[in-house]
């Protein structure tokens, strides 16, 4: 509990001012590039193979087709990855500028070992990697694919045409979103799908903290109070919005969308002392750590019935 309670004290001292939140990804992007550049790729494999099945499935891992990653992340990971498998058109969105061109060469170069090793790919995806891995820079890497990055500092995707989109998706991107704006941001993401357009999301409703703390609960916050948390833990610099699996599906719901799928990883908190103000949500919201969501907007919404 020692070091759970001594990262967030760090991190809200990291979060009073804005030089302070300066310099804390100064270091995070020193200090995590060298870390993401030896990092085991693994998790990200795992969860971009995810991404790639659901987009063909629901049928928009096609050529032509226009798709939109909220929260891009260091290194794109997620858009690049399905992007490699069709040629597809992707506008990167992200709330501030964190990219890491080493950490990116260095984690599809060992994809391309991956592949090469123990996977027979079709020759234009393998092809597709050789040229991403040949990219010099960034801007290279947005000409060669297709690809168009833009930053808000304010989170918001107003600027981007409606009903323009096949697909928009996020992974371990959501929790981070402020409960002031997350509607808006959904609402936002229906208007910019097609009609019968997928959305897809992968949430981290788990305790972010407790990364840093193997030895607590995955869960932990569910220890305290709205006020007790806001008090000591809450950050901006890692902002956890705290919203559990009812939420989003009642924010989807709101903003217009179906929900076609739904999974759901759990952990137990049979003895976690859980505070009463949680007593609203069901054990199973409760034990959800990570989330994966499938919707769609509505085919008949473009004629209004």
């Amino acid at each position: 509990m020692i070091k759970y309670v001594l990262t967030g004290i760090a991190l809200k001292a990291f979060s009073c001012c804005s030089p302070a939140r300066g310099l804390y990804r100064k270091i995070g992007n020193t200090l995590g590039q060298k870390k993401r550049e030896n990092q085991d790729i693994s998790t990200y494999i795992e969860r971009s193979d995810v991404l790639v099945a659901l987009l063909e499935k629901h049928g928009v891992l096609k050529d032509g087709a226009a798709m939109l990653e909220l929260g891009t992340g260091w290194m794109h990971w997620f858009s690049l990855y399905a992007r490699l498998h069709a040629d597809m058109s992707v506008d990167l969105f992200d709330v501030w500028d964190n990219r890491q061109f080493g950490a990116l060469k260095s984690a599809f170069s060992k994809l391309e070992e991956r592949w090469r090793d123990n996977d027979n790919r079709r020759p234009e995806v393998t092809a597709r990697l050789d040229r991403l891995l040949q990219a010099p820079s960034f801007d290279d890497l947005y000409g060669t694919f297709d690809l168009a990055y833009r930053i808000d500092n304010a989170g918001s995707l107003i600027g981007y045409q409606g009903a323009r989109y096949d697909c928009a998706f996020s992974f371990h991107v959501l929790e981070h979103v402020p409960v002031g704006s997350i509607d808006d941001s959904i609402a936002n993401l229906f208007r910019l799908l097609k009609p019968g357009g997928i959305s897809i999301h992968q949430i981290g409703i788990d305790d972010h903290l407790s990364h840093y703390d193997k030895k607590e609960s995955a869960k932990n916050y569910l220890r305290y109070s709205t006020k007790t948390w806001n008090r000591w833990f809450e950050n901006i610099v890692q902002y956890h919005n705290r919203l559990q699996k009812a939420d989003y599906e009642r924010l989807f719901k709101n903003a217009g969308f179906e929900l076609l799928d739904e999974w759901a990883e759990k952990c137990s908190i049979a003895d976690l002392p859980v505070n009463n103000e949680w007593n609203r949500y069901t054990e199973d919201d409760l034990q959800t750590t990570i989330l994966t969501l499938v919707l769609r907007k509505p085919e008949a919404y473009e004629i209004g019935l």
